[in-house]
């Protein structure tokens, strides 16, 4: 991989704009890269941001990074558990079907350790060229390829994928929309640190608890991460302060035994772009799609996107094939997400029930539990 100086002229043709280097990013460079196609990778930011935001990768999600060279550590896990407030098992979601190969049904991940790791293949791609800190402002198709231009930037390529996240600049400069909107929610993401040991779950936790759904993520050791829904008369500065995240995570962990490493707000939504291609333009991961985190699945059906649409860009690219090869990627992406939304909507919504509706939910569950067909079908987490 190539670290090029934002004073360096690009008169090369590429055959390959990425636009952003997170981990989706990354991937499909590498998976681009890999397949010989000169790739070239633009990021605004000169490093990858240092605390974690993705936590969980199903199995394959793992598979396909293991196809990269990388191997994530963390926590396995088969699945999670939506408890009452009391803590008492109301539902349990277990994966349908195991993963071939031998991964894992999920591992709750460190996302900083794994961007190191795929900007390390990158390193060792030589058809990936990467420009740190350097921004992209407007994405100009024409009838033979694109061009990337910004403040310090003139680039061209045959093919662009913006890989941008959900404020995509690249899915805004081409005119592509977003719908969707149906369920939003500001949820309080607490980061922390165990400074000593204390008796904690092993399971991820749905807590259903109609005051304050929470959300519990036993990262590998020393990591944990509490999630707590906000009420609408709750701000993001009044709920980052020190003595409130303290007041949150009392309940659950004595605040002296934790170190917090970050507290941010974040608003839980689906949404999802109009189109994943406009001409020799697509959109990827967070950019075309934005689900609630309930499944864990977000940073996982980003990676599915670069792995299906890697194979596609090869085949314009390198064989000749027209771009019309290209609409197979929505084809496949775009069910494949609208279903996981549909599941993780669905969770969220269980899991935040005010009290009334809570109570009725919390007896259905269960019965249900004396009725395994109907358990399974309440909640089948698929990847």
């Amino acid at each position: 991989m190539a670290r090029v100086s934002a004073a360096d002229p690009l008169a090369l043709v590429y055959d390959l704009a990425i636009v952003g280097l997170g981990p989706v990013g990354a991937a499909l460079a590498a998976l681009a890269g890999g397949r010989g196609l000169r790739t070239l990778v633009v990021e605004r930011e000169t490093a990858p941001y240092s605390l974690p935001r993705a936590a969980h990768l199903d199995g394959e999600a793992l598979r396909i990074l293991a196809g990269i060279g990388v191997r994530p550590e963390g926590r396995d896990l088969d699945g999670f558990d939506l408890v009452d407030r009391q803590g008492r098992l109301l539902l349990r979601g277990r994966p349908r079907e195991r993963p071939p190969g031998g991964f894992p049904a999920g591992r709750l991940i460190h996302q900083p350790s794994v961007e190191t790791a795929l900007r390390d293949v990158l390193r060792a791609t030589p058809a990936v060229t990467v420009r740190l800190g350097t921004e992209v402002q407007t994405v100009t198709s024409g009838p033979a390829g694109i061009t990337l231009s910004g403040p310090a930037l003139s680039a061209r390529a045959r093919l662009a994928v913006g890989c941008d996240g959900a404020a995509s600049r690249v899915r805004q400069s081409v005119g592509i929309g977003v719908e969707g909107g149906r369920f939003e929610q500001r949820w309080l993401v607490v980061d922390v640190r165990l400074t000593r040991d204390v008796p904690l779950p092993s399971r991820l936790l749905q807590i259903a608890d109609p005051a304050r759904p929470t959300t519990f993520v036993p990262f590998a050791d020393p990591r944990r991460r509490w999630e707590f829904r906000l009420r609408e008369d709750e701000t993001a500065e009044a709920m980052t302060r020190p003595e409130a995240v303290h007041a949150l995570l009392a309940p659950h962990v004595p605040p002296e035994a934790v170190d917090v490493e970050r507290a941010a707000v974040y608003t839980f939504h689906d949404l999802v772009a109009t189109r994943w291609r406009r001409g020799r333009v697509l959109l990827a991961g967070d950019a075309a799609h934005q689900m609630p985190p309930f499944l864990g699945q977000g940073l996982g059906a980003g990676l599915r996107d670069a792995d299906a649409l890697a194979p596609l860009l090869a085949r314009v690219l390198r064989e000749g094939a027209p771009l019309g090869v290209l609409d197979g990627y929505p084809a496949v992406r775009q069910r494949h997400v609208a279903g996981v939304i549909r599941q993780a909507v669905r969770l969220g919504r269980l899991a935040t029930l005010p009290a009334g509706a809570a109570a009725v939910r919390d007896a259905v569950l269960r019965a249900a539990h004396r009725v395994r067909p109907l358990h399974r079908a309440l909640l089948d987490v698929r990847g």
